[in-house]
């Protein structure tokens, strides 16, 4: 039985006997396995039942010993193999075998990142219905922000918007790395609702100047509000955020924005209607991309697509210092959207003269 992350579509973890576990999301990953081994072992007999292997140790007689091995004072042992797409044919062919025999009294759990589905190996375990297949895919930024609230919610905790917002500016994609900063603030906290003030002094992250601020600032058309905020940005050695990164964050901010305005003329409905239409509803998340689509007619928001591009191009050609090209990029689009003679082209040949 195949699955997604998410979609809980399958029953309980106990009907199965094997379970295949593949994505970049290596810390769910390694959750879903935690919470499988509580579900079939007693804390107390998992030293005597419970065996890793990964691509350090993948001998095939080592693991075939322990797959058919009884288990020790214990209904089931469980064998972990990792990186499972790394794995070599030997150990494959092993594995076709002893899943073939449906034994009862081993658990096989394989993981991996990306392994090669069409292989004869993969198609049997696709079809075995004692096997639950499930992708973990890397989160995107919204979801991992909600994957934080989530998180510091189950700590019994609570974070106000700003805060999370600031939060999600000093950490990866790294739900492991995302974890444990998150538990290191919840320490520091003394109260159950963590604010601003708390990610400013843990994580060194300015509550004024950060990239949530400036995006506001650009949406509003706040042009001093916007490069003084740049500018703190960009000088603070601890923002992680870059010139690049501040390109990109705020071009799709207008994506988002001219979809929006460009929708509410096709389809002659209000802005806020057509933000509704087309799911940008979120009261915090939303907001800015609102105020973008209501502050800039549609021309604007798609002539303010030229100057990002310039910008990007600009700061990957090493034409223009990052620094100064992210300042003009502000000025274009905040005091020029509505300048026709500032068309990119011209405007980019002009400036190379």
């Amino acid at each position: 039985m195949v699955t997604k992350t998410g979609k809980k579509n399958y029953k309980k973890i106990t009907d199965y006997s094997t379970f295949l576990l593949t994505g970049e999301d290596r810390y769910s990953i390694e959750i879903k396995i935690s919470e499988i081994v509580s579900e079939y072992l007693e804390q107390d007999l998992k030293d005597f039942n419970y065996s890793v292997f990964n691509e350090e140790n993948m001998d095939p007689v080592t693991i075939s010993s322990e797959l058919y091995s009884l288990p020790v004072m214990a209904d089931q042992r469980i064998v972990v193999v990792s990186d499972i797409d790394k794995a070599p044919l030997s150990l494959l062919e092993m594995l076709s075998v002893f899943i073939k025999k449906n034994i009862s009294t081993s658990i096989l759990i394989l993981s991996g990142t990306k392994p090669d589905k069409r292989k004869s190996f993969f198609k049997e375990l696709s079809a075995k219905k004692t096997c639950l297949s499930i992708e973990f895919k890397e989160k995107n930024d919204r979801e991992i922000i909600q994957w934080i609230s989530n998180h510091i919610r189950s700590k019994g905790y609570n974070i106000s918007v700003g805060a999370l917002q600031m939060l999600s500016l000093s950490l990866s994609s790294n739900l492991s790395q995302i974890s444990s900063e998150t538990d290191k603030l919840i320490e520091y906290c003394e109260d159950k609702c963590i604010c601003e003030d708390d990610v400013e002094n843990v994580m060194g992250i300015s509550k004024k100047y950060n990239i949530f601020k400036l995006q506001k600032a650009v949406a509003e058309k706040n042009l001093k509000s916007a490069l003084m905020i740049c500018d703190n940005i960009l000088k603070d050695k601890g923002n992680k955020t870059d010139p690049i990164s501040i390109n990109l964050f705020l071009s799709k901010m207008f994506t988002s924005a001219f979809e929006i305005g460009y929708n509410s003329i096709a389809s002659k409905i209000s802005i806020e209607r057509s933000a509704a239409a087309l799911g940008y509803n979120n009261p915090w998340k939303d907001a800015d991309i609102l105020t973008c689509s209501k502050t800039y007619r549609t021309s604007e928001l798609l002539r303010n697509h030229r100057y990002f591009l310039e910008c990007d191009i600009k700061l990957k050609s090493s034409y223009q210092s990052p620094d100064t090209a992210i300042f003009l990029l502000l000025e274009k689009i905040i005091s020029h959207s509505d300048d026709n003679s500032f068309i990119y082209l011209d405007y980019f040949d002009s400036v190379r003269k």
